[in-house]
């Protein structure tokens, strides 16, 4: 008997079905097909004509007679209890099972099964039901006559070793509420996540399990055939389409990543009560098993790991469903192509950034995960491995990088931006090596034994082929040129402080050697000026020269009084040189000191005459008082007498005295001291002393230039004090200046 699927059947398995059946020795699951017929495994019950049989909130337990039995492949049997194993109420709730009869080879997801498997016994508990989802593999157990079961969700492990399925067999497994078939066994070596069943063909091609059936159910089997791959899927919503295939959600998400991600991630709620979002891209997923790759576990790590892990952000989330999705076709990520070019650039531009795209994918791929979840796409199949292998290489080169004393500008990269070239030498395919290849071609690293550090992170960075060696030729061969440059410049620096250094000491030393002549010239100086000799020259020269000028008065007073009073101009001439010999007690020790520095000009006539103003003045000053002593002396000789005349000139030798005595200035109205040129000269060496001080004891011009034109200034000064220390001897100067 055959029919159609009714409107509103149930949705198998009911857990108000399931049973529990046990023999001596073992136990099993099974599932009523009526309030008494039980369906379940040969094999639990074995060779024994009868079993105990237990339904959950049922009437308790029942013995129940084996009323069929499969052969082979066939492991099913039937069970017959004499009396209802479940309440009146729930008995007159059953509806007939509806079989399925799968028409093609097609992979068919959201299979179900309720058991009691060994995993779910604890015994302070007790037992309890388990409630598996898995995918049916037609294709899969063809040899066997078995359907293969990929479990979802569920891979439990007993710490005995033993199989923690041990119990399920005889579960009835269904699809769509329809019954499929009956467990039979877990095989080995798939890590307890496949299980087998007995195919529902193989028992509604049985005819005596067809009679045995019909006799007690009261009707033939209800059988639908069922085509996994025609069945209709719910479609998705996403920028305003309908999806039900998951290439036309890939290209979905690909054009609209940010409504994607705020759609299905952005807001995931609880995992008790998600987000509509969540909830509705979750139940569509559901409905895909690939029909290519058989990408359950695929699957089911999409879901588990990655779509409902709050660690996984949302936009690694959106890559991980598009990768699944359509791993044929281009990666995208954040709504940009990705390919080994783009990510080659981000390495080794986006480290150089602070923004731009370049960069945010930079700081993605340091972030982690990226690498994994762009590996799921064919076209960037070379990456898997790549995000281990940089991990463990990052952290060989942080090793390494430790144990050298970088410069600081040196050690901040090498704990940011130097990781990018690394995962940029480990990426597969030529671009990423021909641009690395490139820089190191623009990178002229320093000469061995130039920069220390550097040798050091050569020898620690080991085979210069691998990345952490080509990372070093790069990135620090470019800041160790640097440094090598800053090297050569401070070495450069400090050689020219060295000759600097040197030509002021040799500076110094000439300068010292210079001073010391000057003192030994100058000495030799003084002690030729100051010899007997010397003294005795200059008090005959201030004889001479006074005693010249001492006639001059004599002429003025016959010039006053020699016309008319001729014995008055006699009287006055004798007295007149009282003046001069005043002058000449005056000067005579004077020019005893200055010795051979007293030059009066007694050979060179033209210096008498006055020159100048000041000279002028001075002259004229000296001819008035002489002519102004001559003419009161005459009026004191004529009205007073000879007596008060002599003390006059007495006393006026005084004045004289005094003044020969004290006036030292260059003009003086009565005398000159004819030393000029020795003042002269000595106020130099008293300059050239005190400057020579500060230069070699406490200053120090700032430049070699102005040290140079200093040391030239200052013999400039020297030189022009008029006196030639080096011979001792004098080359006067028309000063214009009379004598006194």
């Amino acid at each position: 008997m055959s029919g159609t699927l009714r409107a509103g059947r149930p949705v198998g398995p009911e857990h108000k079905r399931v049973a529990a059946v046990q023999i001596t020795g073992g136990r099993g699951s099974g599932y009523l097909l009526t309030p008494r017929l039980v369906l379940t495994a040969a094999h639990v019950v074995g060779d024994a004509p009868e079993a105990r049989v237990t339904v959950v909130g049922g009437t308790g337990s029942h013995d129940a007679r084996v009323v069929w039995r499969g052969e082979g492949a066939c492991d099913a049997a039937l069970l017959l209890s004499g009396s209802d194993l479940v309440r009146p109420e729930t008995a007159g709730r059953l509806s007939p099972v509806h079989w399925a009869r799968l028409t093609d080879d097609s992979p068919l997801r959201g299979c179900q099964a309720m058991g009691f498997p060994r995993a779910q016994h604890d015994r302070s508990r007790g037992v309890d039901i388990e409630h598996i989802e898995c995918a049916l593999r037609p294709g899969s157990g063809i040899v066997r006559n078995r359907y293969v079961l990929d479990v979802k969700d569920v891979s439990p492990e007993l710490a005995s070793g033993n199989s923690p399925w041990e119990g399920m067999s005889g579960a009835a497994l269904f699809a769509d509420g329809l019954l499929l078939g009956v467990v039979a066994e877990a095989p080995r070596n798939w890590r307890h996540q496949r299980l087998e069943a007995v195919k529902g063909r193989t028992l509604l091609d049985d005819a005596s399990f067809a009679e045995v059936f019909t006799r007690h159910a009261g009707a033939a089997p209800f059988v639908t055939e069922l085509s996994p791959a025609t069945r209709t899927r719910k479609p998705l919503a996403l920028a305003g389409a309908l999806h039900s295939a998951p290439r036309d959600l890939a290209e979905t998400v690909r054009a609209h990543w940010t409504a994607a991600r705020q759609q299905f991630f952005d807001r995931t709620g609880t995992p008790t009560e998600p987000a509509d979002g969540r909830r509705d891209l979750l139940a569509w997923l559901q409905q895909f098993d690939d029909p290519f790759t058989d990408d359950v576990e695929g699957r089911r790590n999409l879901i588990d790991r990655r779509l409902t892990n709050p660690d996984v952000t949302p936009d690694l989330k959106v890559l991980r469903l598009l990768g699944w999705l359509d791993p044929d076709g281009q990666a995208v990520w954040k709504g940009a192509g990705v390919t080994m070019e783009s990510l080659a650039t981000a390495c080794l531009e986006g480290r150089l950034d602070t923004d731009g795209p370049a960069a945010e994918v930079y700081r993605d791929l340091c972030a982690g995960g990226l690498l994994d979840a762009l590996a799921a796409f064919t076209e960037l199949g070379g990456l898997r491995g790549v995000q281990e292998a940089w991990d463990d290489t990052w952290e060989t080169w942080r090793q390494v990088a430790g144990a050298v004393h970088l410069p600081a500008p040196a050690r901040e990269w090498a704990g940011g931006g130097a990781r990018g070239f690394l995962l940029a030498a480990l990426l597969p395919g030529p671009l990423a090596g021909e641009r690395i290849r490139t820089a190191l071609g623009r990178v002229v690293p320093p000469a061995a034994g130039t920069v220390g550090w550097y040798d050091e992170l050569c020898a620690a960075g080991g085979d210069p082929d691998s990345p952490v060696g080509r990372l070093v030729r790069a990135d620090f061969a470019a800041y160790a040129a640097v440094d090598a440059e800053r090297l050569a410049q401070q070495a450069a620096h400090e050689a020219k402080r060295r000759a600097e250094r040197a030509a002021r000491e040799e500076e110094a030393r000439a300068f010292a050697a210079a001073h010391a002549e000057h003192e030994r010239q100058w000495a030799a100086y003084e002690a030729a000026r100051c010899t007997p000799a010397a003294r005795l020259g200059a008090a005959v020269r201030v004889t001479l020269w006074l005693g010249a000028w001492g006639v001059l008065p004599v002429s003025a007073a016959w010039l006053v009084w020699g016309m008319t009073w001729p014995s008055m101009a006699a009287a006055i001439s004798w007295h007149l040189p009282l003046l001069t010999l005043s002058a000449y007690a005056a000067r005579l020790p004077k020019a005893v000191r200055l010795g051979a520095a007293y030059q009066p000009p007694l050979r060179r006539p033209r210096m008498w005459i006055p020159a100048g103003p000041a000279t002028l003045r001075g002259g004229l000053l000296k001819a008035g008082f002489v002519f102004g002593t001559v003419l009161v002396a005459g009026v004191v000789l004529h009205d007073v007498g000879r007596i008060l005349m002599t003390v006059f000139f007495v006393c006026l030798c005084v004045v004289v005295f005094q003044f020969a005595r004290h006036e030292e200035g260059e003009v003086s109205w009565t005398l000159r001291d004819w030393d000029d040129e020795h003042r002269a000269g000595l106020r130099a060496h008293v300059t050239w002393q005190q400057e020579a001080e500060a230069r070699l004891v406490n200053t120090r011009p700032s430049s070699a230039r102005e040290r140079a034109d200093a040391y030239q200034a200052l013999l400039r000064g020297f030189a022009e004090g008029g006196i030639d220390i080096a011979v001792h001897r004098r080359q006067p100067r028309s000063t214009g200046r009379d004598g006194g």
